[in-house]
């Protein structure tokens, strides 16, 4: 307490030195002083990292919630596909590619279909690449068909290539 005292004396002889109006000017100068300082200092990064925490609290929220909801919907997709795959078990995986081709845009642009024991090769002539990527997925996902080869050469049309694909059934 002493050591407190010692560093005010020389403040309080200044203030004694000041008419009094002054004198009240200069502790409410240093009153405001302190609590804007203390609001600068410790109020507002509190605050502030209070209001981003809980910013990226919500936000992790709503990712898990809908990650929760996307799972559950990606089961049931998946059960219901299940079921789908198995139904297509005992048809020939040409005519499935043909049907699926059909839907995908990608019929006019067969140009061979050799059947083999093990699987489909197809030959697809100037086709666009993009629907190519859509066919072998519907074929994946629908009827349990992957390309276990492809075979891709660049054409001059734009987006377009030669492709040589080998299908067969997954596992």
């Amino acid at each position: 307490m002493k050591t407190l005292n010692d560093l005010l004396t020389p403040l309080n002889q200044w203030l004694d030195t000041l008419e009094q109006r002054e004198r009240y000017i200069v502790i409410a100068g240093s009153i405001s002083l302190l609590i804007i300082l203390f609001y600068l200092i410790v109020w507002e990064p509190i605050t502030s990292k209070h209001e981003q925490q809980q910013l990226q609290y919500d936000s992790q929220r709503q990712l898990y919630s809908w990650m929760k909801n996307a799972s559950s919907e990606i089961h049931s997709i998946n059960s219901a596909g299940g079921n789908n795959i198995s139904r297509f078990r005992n048809q020939s995986i040409s005519s499935l590619a043909d049907r699926s081709a059909i839907t995908s845009g990608v019929k006019p642009f067969i140009e061979k279909i050799d059947q083999s024991k093990k699987g489909v090769k197809i030959r697809l002539k100037s086709a666009n690449f993009d629907q190519i990527i859509i066919w072998l997925s519907d074929l994946q996902n629908k009827y349990g068909i992957i390309a276990s080869k492809v075979t891709l050469e660049k054409t001059k049309l734009q987006g377009a290539v030669d492709a040589q694909i080998t299908l067969e059934r997954s596992s």
